[in-house]
């Protein structure tokens, strides 16, 4: 079966310290209550101070042995927020820097240096991976050319990195509403226009491929088996699936239902579908824009639990993940990764239980859905 964890994004990630705190406090009991034969797999989310702390050998050395006795293998690291991820204003801020900024190539290549030499899950035919951010966030800029450089010099690196230790790992961007990557098509041209590039080589393509989160596509009305099954057609390296649900509203859901969901660190990009199928879309759900949203139906970018069934007034996307998706990841063997970065900032309703308890619950109820498939 798949391997299945979730994303440590919901934890501090700044500095090793941290990242040790979360997996002795959630990781290494919920490894024990998910009562999995072997190594648990383990998505690290490390900041670029973590990721500079661990290019020392004996800060190294320990956080490894330490992985290794306590049976947690790395299937991938979260490589996409880069500083602080909590207890502040993050909004758009989470994309800096961007694949235009040498930072965010050197931070990334941190991230590899550390993932090359980590003990690593099993994981069938995939390639261990750290996700990245979707190039930038959308201001009209369009993807540069700089950006196409920064990527072919990116594979060239993992391909000679994977010449020194025997372990080929893949660059994984995830595509995000209103990014310069975010819908299918739009994703898929992209890579094309990448693999054209001058400085791209054929042997190139198994390095520079996509983090596939589900919410993020289903927030832009797209059918997540749909979408995966075109990205695969396309010859383009999925190397995780992050299975996560978005928040749904309709035209009963009232202004005090949203309320509870605005929050000031994440940005939460809102979706109204209108009457012929179009979608009219907002950058973030704040209250000016609440108006807007009544008596409507819509989505919001705002990962909610995958065992909260919603309801009469507001909804999830999680019945996007059809008997038929899973078939369709279970034959694929791809990771899996449950998210919810969100909770420390979720309404009290959805945080009757702990984190813990959330995540165990969470991760039990994706191993069900490929069980009945």
């Amino acid at each position: 079966m798949n391997a299945i964890t979730y994303c440590m994004n919901v934890h501090r990630g700044e500095d090793i310290a941290a990242v040790k705190d979360a997996l002795a406090r959630v990781t290494i009991p919920l490894r024990e209550a998910f009562k999995i034969e072997g190594a648990f797999p383990v998505g690290l989310r490390l900041g670029a101070q973590a990721a500079k702390m661990l290019r020392d050998p004996e800060t190294f050395r320990n956080f490894s042995n330490f992985l290794t006795h306590n049976k947690l293998a790395v299937m991938g690291i979260n490589g996409f927020p880069y500083d602080n991820f909590h207890d502040e204003v993050v909004k758009e801020k989470v994309y800096l820097p961007d694949w235009m900024h040498p930072d965010r190539s050197a931070y990334t290549r941190n991230l590899f240096y550390a993932l090359s030499n980590f003990p690593i899950a099993r994981l069938g035919d995939h390639s261990p991976s750290v996700t990245t951010v979707p190039l930038a966030y959308d201001r009209g800029q369009g993807i540069s050319d700089a950006m196409l450089e920064e990527l072919c010099s990116m594979a060239l690196f993992l391909r000679k990195l994977e010449g020194f230790t025997g372990r080929r790992m893949c660059l994984a961007l995830e595509p995000e509403p209103d990014c310069l990557l975010e819908a299918t098509q739009q994703t898929i041209d992209f890579f094309e226009r990448l693999w054209s590039h001058p400085s791209w080589v054929p042997s190139y393509r198994p390095y520079i491929g996509l983090c596939f989160d589900t919410c993020h596509f289903a927030v832009g009305y797209e059918d997540p088996l749909n979408a995966l099954r075109s990205l695969v057609a396309a010859h383009i390296p999925v190397a995780r699936i992050q299975v996560s649900a978005a928040l749904e509203f309709n035209r009963y859901t009232t202004a005090d239902d949203l309320r509870a969901f605005i929050d000031r660190e994440y940005l939460h990009q809102t979706r109204r579908r209108e009457d012929n199928a179009d979608l009219t879309c907002f950058p973030d759900l704040t209250e000016a824009l609440l108006p807007e949203l009544l008596g409507a139906s819509g989505r919001i970018h705002y990962h909610v639990p995958l065992t909260w069934e919603g309801t009469q007034r507001l909804g999830t996307t999680r019945h996007t993940l059809t008997s038929a998706f899973w078939r369709y990841v279970r034959a694929g063997g791809w990771p899996l990764e449950v998210e919810t970065y969100a909770y420390f900032v979720y309404p009290d309703s959805l945080r009757r239980k702990t984190l813990s308890e959330s995540l165990l619950d969470d991760m039990l109820w994706v191993r069900s859905q490929l069980k009945s498939v």
